[in-house]
């Protein structure tokens, strides 16, 4: 009878340990999906802020958008971190039948985080792929060979790159808005400003190619 009451008391202070062991991990996996959503809104953060820049010609702006989805692949392992964790604190609170202290709050936190930072993430893709296809257009005619004026004698082209530029110009002015209804803009007025000059810029030198092959003579009266 002694044995087997030394054996009963050893079992439940085997549960009780194990119990223990639960609670640690619940709150060390609580914890730890708290600070994956910080971090998560810290990246977002980031994005909105200083990943603003649309590169000053096309090869700037591929590395950026390259250098884009290697910030999304981040905040995407961020996120999937956090899912895990919250995952886990649900079969913890099983096994030790209670409920997760911050568990029900985490989740729609996170979820409304990586919301709002895919809706970021899209806006800035769709950005750069616009300043890549504008450079892109601008350079080829810009670049191309006074010798062969038929290569970009086409008013198509120059009309092409005037309404990118001015659609890349227009999307600067809009916010991401998110599902909730509230709005978030890319850098500061003075970081858009810049922006939008260099754009402008480039669609001058663009308009001014476009005259001189119009007028030829006005090239070499001022030559």
């Amino acid at each position: 009878l002694r044995d087997t009451y030394f054996r009963k008391c050893e079992d439940m202070v085997d549960v009780r340990r194990l119990k223990m062991l639960q609670m640690v991990q619940l709150f060390k996996c609580e914890e730890d999906a708290a600070q994956a959503v910080e971090w998560l809104s810290e990246l977002l953060d980031a994005l909105l802020k200083t990943h603003i820049r649309l590169g000053d010609d096309a090869q700037e702006t591929k590395v950026l958008l390259e250098k884009h989805r290697k910030f999304v692949d981040v905040a995407q392992s961020t996120y999937d971190y956090g899912r895990q964790l919250l995952q886990a604190t649900v079969v913890l609170c099983q096994s030790l039948r209670c409920t997760s202290r911050s568990s029900g709050d985490t989740l729609p936190r996170l979820n409304r985080v990586w919301k709002q930072f895919t809706i970021a993430s899209e806006e800035r893709v769709h950005r750069l792929e616009m300043a890549i296809a504008f450079h892109s257009n601008a350079e080829k005619i810009l670049q191309d060979c006074p010798e062969e004026p038929e290569a970009i004698n086409d008013e198509e082209q120059f009309d092409e790159i005037e309404a990118v530029g001015k659609s890349l110009l227009d999307r600067l002015t809009v916010p991401v808005v998110y599902p909730d209804g509230t709005e978030q803009y890319f850098g500061s007025p003075s970081d858009m400003a810049s922006t939008a000059e260099h754009i402008r810029d480039r669609m001058k030198l663009v308009s001014l190619k476009r005259q001189q092959l119009r007028h030829p003579e006005m090239v070499t009266t001022e030559s």
